[in-house]
């Protein structure tokens, strides 16, 4: 089967949209897939592997029509049997550019298409119904999508991380940090939530550092620094931008917290948790993080944008070490339910059934 995989851009960094892009683009390729991948805004990446296609717009600037007859261009050279988007303009371009041809629309929301404001999805969710088929990691994505009358599939996010092959040492044993990872954006990972709940566990434990891995946007690190300066916690917050080794960062840490607001399936605590380290996360829309803790269990859920809720978790944690042990413990089963084995032959799944329309 042919496939054309589109995205906006591929950046290097925290985005999971990205990561899981690639990743579904370099798995299918390996297991025998023609893949050819379309970007149409500049990337900061310069290569794909040898297994995989690669067409490169740079169309910064142009107005959506002239990004839409550039894909349609590119599909009609392509000759693919299907195309498959991720993030919001990617779909939109797609649904319309497969219009009236034997190409396949398949989308793919990484979103929470619930949020307040997602006006762009407010306007052109109604163009989405042309579309041939989607996948979603949600079931309640689904639900906001149940006007699309193609094939659709739920395909969670897989466990890439090794984390069966870490040791890490007993809680006790680890150094005094809190950390979170993944891209500094305030409006939805809500680090401000973060810091401010740290400052009052902080008062209590007073050994405790909370370490900030992740790049971004910097209107948003500036706001974050400042923040971190007004509250007087330069001593104990720490930015640390960029690790090339989060498993590293990870396993030296007490607990991982995720504060966001909303998110899809989120790669930093899948990452966290497959290594078996003790996690708090809010119940962010649209569940993807109710979905991989059961409270108290392997992990603890708080409410969003709580800093009470998530300071009591904090210190539940700080001062249960062997419940804290036992949580890190049980996190480990998702490497085995969302092993990338399964998940790819869900993928498979999913794209064979579209083979007797073509």
């Amino acid at each position: 089967m042919k496939i054309l995989m589109i995205i906006k851009k591929l950046n290097q960094g925290y985005s999971g949209a990205y990561k899981m892009f690639m990743w579904v683009a370099q798995k299918l390729a390996n297991r025998g897939f023609d893949i050819t991948v379309y970007t149409y805004m500049k990337s900061d990446i310069t290569s794909l592997g040898d297994k995989i296609h690669w067409i490169k717009d740079e169309l910064d600037g142009h107005n959506l029509l002239s990004q839409l007859r550039a894909l349609r261009k590119t599909v009609e050279k392509v000759n693919a049997d299907c195309c498959i988007s991720f993030l919001l303009d990617a779909n939109l371009l797609n649904t319309l550019a497969c219009l009236g041809i034997r190409t396949k629309s398949i989308i793919c929301e990484r979103n929470d298409p619930f949020r307040p404001r997602y006006y762009k999805l407010s306007l052109t969710k109604w163009i989405f119904s042309w579309a041939d088929g989607a996948i979603f990691q949600l079931p309640k994505v689904a639900t906001y999508y149940s006007m699309i009358k193609g094939n659709t599939a739920i395909i969670p996010n897989p466990v890439t991380y090794k984390g069966g092959n870490i040791a890490i040492p007993s809680f006790k044993d680890r150094k005094n940090t809190i950390i979170t990872l993944g891209r500094i954006d305030i409006a939805q990972k809500r680090h401000d939530i973060l810091i401010q709940a740290f400052i009052k566990f902080h008062n209590k434990y007073p050994d405790y550092e909370l370490v900030i891995y992740g790049d971004g946007l910097q209107n948003d690190i500036d706001r974050i620094k400042f923040l971190i300066t007004s509250l007087r916690a330069s001593k104990f917050i720490h930015l640390k931008g960029i690790t090339h080794n989060p498993q590293k960062v990870l396993s030296e840490s007490k607990f991982f917290v995720l504060s966001s607001d909303f998110e899809g399936i989120p790669n930093a605590l899948i990452e966290a948790m497959s290594i078996g380290l003790p996690c708090i996360s809010t119940d962010c829309r649209p569940g993807g993080a109710a979905m991989l803790i059961k409270n108290k269990k392997n992990g603890i859920i708080v409410p969003p944008h709580d800093i009470e809720k998530l300071l009591e978790a904090m210190l539940y944690i700080a001062s249960h070490p062997i419940e804290a042990d036992e949580m890190g413990r049980q996190a480990k089963w998702i490497s085995e339910e969302f092993s990338e084995k399964i998940i790819i032959q869900k993928w498979i799944a999913y794209l064979n059934k579209f083979k007797s329309e073509l």
